[in-house]
């Protein structure tokens, strides 16, 4: 009877010495302190920036420069992922013989072309895809790419010299498709204004005997190698 005595108060001891370890642990509020750390991260997350930039689009304007002069276009770009982009651009380039020269008339003062016979523009709109390069091992301040399209263009004739005297003359559009392929890279922030260099070859066969730009010296493909610089907003 006396063990089973002395075995109860050691019993009540040893609750009572626990529950006043548990009054100890509280806070001034009676709750007990989570000993985890909750914090929240700097930086957005991996996946979060992924998903923003799949909806991402931007508007350009680029000046283009060739063994023809010079042009302009601009185009549409829509990003599908991180890596790959469609875009819908638009060019206006001049067309010409390599050995066009101008000269002046030394009597009127006029400049002309010896045996110029038609003034030639064109107006490729392609429809195409970018596929950025080395994405995980460059910074994203510079994003090489390449890049290809097919589409149509359009080529205006104009009759060198043309006055509205002259009715017998006029201006005529010539459809003939069109592709290209480019190497290039943008640079700047993505997501915002950047620049973009790069050179792109353009293939607009016309057929046939051509269009004469130079009196006896058809021209027979519209496109040629371009050099773009261009600058990119995004929205």
């Amino acid at each position: 009877m006396r063990y089973i005595l002395l075995a109860t108060v050691h019993l009540l001891l040893l609750c009572t010495h626990t529950m006043m370890g548990q009054d100890k642990s509280k806070n001034d509020y009676g709750s007990v302190p989570d000993s985890m750390m909750v914090f929240k991260s700097p930086r957005p997350l991996i996946n979060q920036q992924v998903e923003s930039m799949q909806h991402a689009s931007f508007w350009s304007i680029e000046l283009l420069f060739s063994g023809n002069g010079f042009g302009a276009g601009c185009s549409y770009t829509k990003q599908l992922n991180p890596s790959l982009s469609m875009n819908a651009l638009l060019g206006m380039t001049g067309n010409r013989n390599s050995d066009e020269l101008e000269y002046i008339d030394p009597f009127t003062g006029s400049t002309f072309i010896p045996n110029k016979v038609n003034r030639l523009f064109s107006f490729p709109l392609s429809i195409g895809m970018q596929q950025r390069l080395f994405r995980e091992s460059l910074s994203d301040s510079f994003r090489p790419f390449i890049g290809c399209g097919l589409g149509y263009a359009m080529i205006l004739q104009i009759p060198y010299g043309q006055n509205l005297v002259q009715t017998e003359q006029r201006t005529l559009a010539h459809g003939r498709p069109s592709g290209y392929v480019s190497l290039g890279s943008a640079f700047g922030n993505e997501g915002r204004t950047s620049l973009s260099a790069l050179i792109r070859y353009y293939v607009i066969p016309y057929g046939g005997t051509g269009i004469e730009s130079i009196k006896d010296l058809p021209i027979t493909d519209f496109g040629g190698l371009f050099i773009a610089l261009g600058i990119a907003f995004g929205n």
